[in-house]
């Protein structure tokens, strides 16, 4: 007598086929992986597996032996699986593959203890992201109203040579840089300056953060959605502020919602 389970076998097999759909859900892809993921690894992973599906319900009818038909299922499954991991398009720059991001987030989580504040203001990476939300649940009373990301690029160089965060908490102006200066106007604008290498940086904003400024900023870039830049141009460097959405990273993958939850 076949189980009833039997014939829900097939169905397992084509749902396994759909998996990438998910690990999109789950897992951080860049731009082009997106596209990749549609053209290639969906279509042919969902045809490949109505194929299996259709031999292992052919092939199922004619074996009697139950270890067999299990053999059979458990090949396409694990099959598909692997190819699915095989064929999600990863990054070793920004886009590390869901089993690296799942390895380096164990590792965080054994971590948890030594997990800094300044952890906070890291390069919000890819790679960075399990760090990131580890140290957003640790000090989750603490976290700050406003960041914003501020780089140093060298014109001779075309290299990003420092970077570091300035941030407003309790409506206090703060930084994770030891050597940078604020300084209160008289105007009610704050003036960051900054002795590096020898070369005197400055940069103005405002006790509510950065804003636009004609006449300090040379250009300035608001997509709408929460992420704004500014530049500065100086003799030989170019200062670039960034102000990111700070909740993206766990509203937009269920896999850091996860890890923020069971932390």
């Amino acid at each position: 007598m076949r189980s009833t389970r039997e014939k829900y076998k097939p169905w397992i097999i084509v749902g396994s086929g759909f998996l990438t759909l998910l690990l999109m859900n789950l897992f951080p892809v860049d731009g082009g992986g997106v596209s990749l993921i549609f053209v290639l690894s969906v279509p042919i992973l969902i045809g490949l597996s109505i194929i299996l599906a259709l031999v292992y319900k052919w092939q199922a009818k004619k074996i009697e032996i139950r270890w067999k038909r299990n053999l059979l299922f458990s090949s396409s499954v694990i099959a598909l699986v692997v190819l699915t991991f095989s064929f999600f398009p990863c990054s070793e720059s920004d886009s590390p593959c869901p089993c690296k991001v799942v390895y380096k987030s164990s590792g965080v989580v054994l971590n948890y203890k030594n997990i800094t504040y300044n952890d906070l203001f890291i390069e919000k990476t890819k790679t960075n992201y399990p760090l990131i939300i580890s140290a957003r649940k640790k000090f989750k009373n603490r976290l700050p109203e406003k960041i914003y990301y501020v780089t140093y690029d060298s014109l001779n160089s075309y290299s990003s040579l420092k970077k570091f965060a300035i941030y407003i908490l309790n409506d206090s102006i703060k930084s994770n840089n030891e050597n940078l200066l604020v300084e209160q106007l008289p105007n009610g604008y704050i003036k960051y300056t900054e002795i590096y290498k020898g070369d005197t940086i400055s940069f103005v904003g405002t006790q509510n953060g950065f804003t636009e400024l004609k006449n300090e900023y040379n250009g300035d870039n608001n997509n709408g959605y929460g992420y704004i830049n500014w530049t500065k141009m100086l003799s030989n460097y170019k200062v670039r502020i960034r102000k990111e959405v700070e909740n993206d990273i766990y509203e937009n993958y269920l896999f850091y919602k996860l890890l923020y939850w069971i932390m």
